[in-house]
């Protein structure tokens, strides 16, 4: 007899959103993670707890590349490629290449749009049973440039034209929203649908809710093998433990592809190292989150503290921090947050994580043919705590039987 009905490899937003809906369906769940509880290596610690149906832009976007090409030889620049002459990363780099097409932008946008929106519907519902603190003020997009505004007006209208709310606005628009701090900016976008969290409080506290509802965890315990009978996953060993299941949800982040790798799976993921710097108790905080468009930097409140993070460097599973990078992203809030110092970083240790990167921007959501009792959930790039949700009641669904409300073809794990 299996020792769970399903077990999660991963302890992060997505896992652990994936357990609450499993064990609210009445099955026996075990999370298996490699690294401590809340342990900031896991990206969805460091995240800017930012939840977002506003972000229809898939990351494999026209225009993405010939940008990054640009910045390569930029020191400071907020996207980079640590390109290494292996398989895995140039067909990575030639699938998101192919993908970066108009057409997969229209599509990708509707798919990212009714996501988002059930995630947010989610959170809410969620916070009726567990208090994470989710504030409701939208979200902006502040822009300095002439060039920046005019693409965001192009994405707020692609947004209002799939019914979603976006308020143009202008340097006094933006002013009247933003009560916390000066704004130094030309223009923006209010999304006002938009919520945020702070992830390490949801995290702490989601864990605790599904322990007290019987959820089993088992921290420090790296995946080793996954074990095969015929066309199913049959158990997984994490040295000399092993665990058993009907059901197994790949939620390891980065780490997924090399995992499945093992037993002859393949699924384009590269990692995409970023940073944040989390301010506890700055002199001045903005009232409301923000992405700066030129920078590439996401700007939380959370209660009494400030995060900022950004920059987006394809590597395998490099995790060395590039201070020239870091200390650039830090320095660039100044230039729509007057009143902020950089010097309010000194002290503050730098959080640095590897997001999981699909090769065409959309996540990996469900069943591989080979092994159907092997669901992916990963791949979310930037977009775990938006849609950790959604994810989870997804695969909820999937190990229901339940008919699905999104386009899983676009989803799958297999679709490459």
């Amino acid at each position: 007899m299996p020792d769970s009905n399903v077990i999660i490899l991963g302890g992060g937003a997505i896992g652990l959103s994936t357990a609450y809906f499993m064990n609210r369906s009445g099955f026996d769940v075990t999370v298996i993670d490699a690294n401590e509880p809340n342990s900031d290596i896991i990206c969805s610690w460091g995240n800017s707890g930012m939840i977002v149906p506003s972000h229809i832009v898939p990351l494999a976007a026209p225009g993405v590349i010939k940008q990054g090409l640009k910045w390569l030889l930029d020191a400071e620049s907020p996207f980079s490629i640590e390109f290494k002459p292996n398989i895995e990363m140039i067909s990575w780099l030639w699938k998101f290449r192919k993908a970066a097409n108009p057409g997969h932008v229209r599509a990708g946008a509707k798919l990212l749009q009714e996501l988002g929106l059930r995630s947010r519907s989610l959170y809410l519902d969620i916070g009726d049973k567990i208090d994470f603190g989710l504030e409701t003020n939208g979200i902006l997009m502040l822009c300095n440039s002439e060039l920046a505004i005019e693409d965001e007006l192009k994405v707020s209208k692609m947004a209002r034209d799939l019914g979603m709310n976006a308020v143009d606005l202008d340097k006094s628009g933006v002013q009247k929203l933003e009560t916390g701090m000066i704004t130094d900016v030309i223009g923006g976008v209010h999304y006002p649908l938009d919520c945020n969290i702070d992830p390490i409080l949801f995290m702490d506290l989601m864990q605790k809710y599904l322990i007290q509802k019987g959820v089993k965890f088992y921290y420090n315990k790296p995946v080793t093998e996954l074990i095969i009978n015929e066309d199913k996953i049959e158990s997984v060993k994490s040295n000399n433990e092993s665990w058993s299941a009907d059901y197994f949800v790949l939620s390891a982040g980065s780490f997924s592809s090399k995992l499945i790798k093992k037993i002859g799976l393949k699924m384009p993921l590269m990692a995409g190292k970023g940073y944040s710097y989390t301010l506890e108790s700055p002199q001045k905080k903005p009232s409301i989150p923000a992405i700066l468009i030129e920078a590439r930097i996401a700007s939380t409140p959370m209660g009494s503290k400030w995060r900022f993070g950004g920059t987006m460097t394809v590597t395998d599973s490099n995790r060395s921090i590039n201070q020239k990078k870091l200390l650039a992203m830090a320095r660039f809030v100044k230039n729509y947050y007057p009143e902020y110092d950089s010097s309010w970083v000194h002290g503050c240790d730098p959080w640095v994580g590897l997001r999981p990167l699909s090769a065409d921007g959309i996540p990996y959501i469900g069943s591989f043919k080979k092994f159907p009792n092997l669901i992916a959930a990963t791949g979310h790039a930037m977009m775990g705590i938006s849609m950790a949700p959604v994810t989870g009641e997804i695969v909820n669904n999937l190990i229901l039987g339940n008919k699905p409300n999104f386009n899983l073809d676009m989803l799958s794990p297999d679709r490459f």
